[in-house]
């Protein structure tokens, strides 16, 4: 996919480091949250492991997995401004996985460009569903202009730390 302004493209190993830099950045941006505990410094400790080589091994392995798929966005300078890394659990459940998006890019097609390759990939007869943090209203509205609903009751705490509710999409051939 193409806009004059950015690409996407397949996720390569080489996209990888960098791919999980850009959505790290995006997790000082949006999750800090002092009154819930979710400090600067506990996001910077989480990210450091996140940067681990063992964790970018693990990651480059993770595409080889035909049940996982990833996109980058890039700037016209080749810069990694979004990614996308939907994938399908061993029950067939399918999932957003990660999607994000450089600040600077907020607003501009990035974010919608990713979601229409997760929902082209994805299996229209199924559902696709996705954890969002309670407090991030921009996301939630993002993923409900996607036709992705919230379920009740579902609330959760994702790492043990940031408050998060399952919404779920209902695919296009339900």
């Amino acid at each position: 996919m193409s806009d004059s302004q950015f690409t996407i493209h397949e996720m390569t190993a080489e996209d990888i480091e960098p791919a999980t830099r850009m959505r790290l950045q995006s997790w000082m941006e949006t999750y800090e949250n002092d009154d819930l505990g979710v400090t600067r410094e506990w996001i910077e400790a989480r990210n450091k492991v996140q940067l681990s080589p063992e964790k970018i091994a693990k990651r480059r392995a993770w595409l080889d997995n035909p049940n996982v798929q990833g996109w980058v966005a890039k700037d016209k300078s080749g810069m990694i401004i979004g990614v996308a890394t939907p994938y399908s659990d061993d029950a067939g459940i399918q999932h957003v996985g990660s999607l994000y998006t450089h600040k600077a890019w907020h607003g501009k097609g990035v974010g919608a460009a990713l979601m229409k390759k997760i929902i082209d990939w994805s299996d229209p007869i199924k559902p696709i569903e996705l954890g969002v943090a309670t407090y991030n209203g921009r996301a939630k509205a993002f993923y409900e202009k996607w036709g992705f609903r919230e379920v009740p009751n579902s609330e959760t705490l994702f790492d043990n730390k940031i408050p998060e509710v399952t919404m779920i999409r209902k695919g296009d051939k339900q």
